[in-house]
């Protein structure tokens, strides 16, 4: 087009030398004068040649996005007043460009929270403000409908309150926005102490159930409440993960929630369930628990339905509602807690990177009684 100011935007990698500093690179010509821009943003940062072509692409599409809409790339330019991007248009650039280098997981987090905060930016016909005109006071009356309207607590607020301070601090690093709406929101006060275990009858009652119905969702449960599995590290969790020799399980960083490898005891229960399983001498690549919770080189597609048929065991058994899969780990917690007494134990085994977090998670399930005092 003949009024086209600028290039396409193209990556400099120096045939992949990761020595080198990358960067996204164009030409863009005004009143006769051209002159060529380098962006790098952060993606030398990034460790390997996959990992920063995937984040090079996305801020090519980001800039080429900026470019169209009118934006003028020189220094006296950068004040957002001058971008003219929707705060709509900039969460979808930013959501493209974090799904260069964050977690599948993270991006669907990312993802559903992004897509509900403009379901609300609709709503309220805010969704074609320009982003660096949305201010604390819109942001406040976000939260105050999350609170009031779709009616949730604290924990999920403040969920929803760290995506939109990533975006923010986002577009505030790349110079979209001169302030961030997110000063002055302060976390939102959340309930503790709703963890719950079963009781000795109701273990009784499942497990019985699962032996005859689902044996091999049975063998999830115990991975659960022996090896304190998360339900993306169940998921992830293949048999080469095993090290039988160490009597460890190996939690990769790709599905840990620290986004850091650990390992786990196997505790004896758990070693006998494994020898049961008879999954030791497979394919190590299988997943443990693919396909109907199967050995599987397949990957189960969705986490929930870990959830959703624990779910329908407890209400066919009449369990207390209040109790879900996860109740299988806070059961193993205390077992763990009453054999050793030890917090640090359990902290381990937990692999909480605070004991702090540790005694918090205790005391909410009551344990943690000081034999001492009961002496007095």
């Amino acid at each position: 087009m003949e009024d086209q100011k600028y290039t396409i935007p193209k990556l400099c990698s120096f045939s992949g030398d990761l020595s080198k500093s990358w960067y996204v690179y164009f030409v863009f010509t005004e009143d006769g004068v051209s002159k060529q821009f380098r962006l790098k943003k952060g993606i030398n940062y990034l460790r390997t040649k996959k990992d920063r072509e995937r984040a090079a692409s996305t801020l090519i599409a980001f800039t080429l996005d900026r470019l169209k809409t009118g934006w003028r790339p020189y220094p006296d330019d950068t004040n957002c007043k001058n971008t003219n991007v929707t705060i709509t248009d900039a969460f979808d650039s930013m959501l493209l460009l974090k799904k260069a280098y964050i977690t599948v997981r993270s991006y669907k987090t990312y993802f559903e929270q992004t897509r509900l905060f403009k379901k609300w930016l609709v709503l309220r016909k805010f969704d074609k403000v320009y982003v660096h005109n949305f201010t604390t006071v819109q942001v406040r009356m976000y939260f105050d409908w999350l609170l009031l309207d779709k009616k949730y607590c604290g924990k999920t607020c403040n969920n929803h309150r760290a995506c939109l301070r990533a975006f923010f601090n986002a577009f505030l690093e790349r110079e979209i926005i001169s302030t961030t709406p997110m000063k002055g929101i302060k976390q939102f006060k959340q309930e503790t102490g709703k963890a719950t275990i079963y009781s000795a009858e109701e273990q009784d009652r499942i497990e019985k159930y699962l032996i005859e119905n689902n044996k091999d969702f049975f063998y999830v449960t115990r991975f659960i409440k022996y090896a304190f599995l998360r339900r993306s590290e169940l998921s992830g969790l293949k048999i080469k993960h095993i090290n039988w020799a160490g009597k460890t399980i190996t939690v990769p960083s790709d599905s840990a929630k620290s986004r850091t490898q650990d390992s786990v005891t196997i505790p004896k229960t758990l070693e006998n369930y494994i020898l049961e399983m008879g999954i030791l001498d497979k394919d190590p690549e299988l997943y443990v628990f693919g396909k109907h919770y199967i050995p599987s080189y397949t990957r189960l597609n969705r986490e929930d339905d870990f959830t959703k048929y624990q779910q329908e065991v407890n209400k066919l058994l009449k369990v207390n509602p209040n109790c879900s899969f996860y109740s299988y780990k806070s059961t193993g917690v205390c077992e763990l807690y009453e054999l050793t007494h030890d917090p640090y134990t359990v902290m381990r085994q937990c692999r909480h990177s605070d004991i702090k977090t540790t005694l918090i998670y205790l005391r909410s399930l009551g344990m943690g009684v000081n034999e001492e005092v009961r002496a007095w």
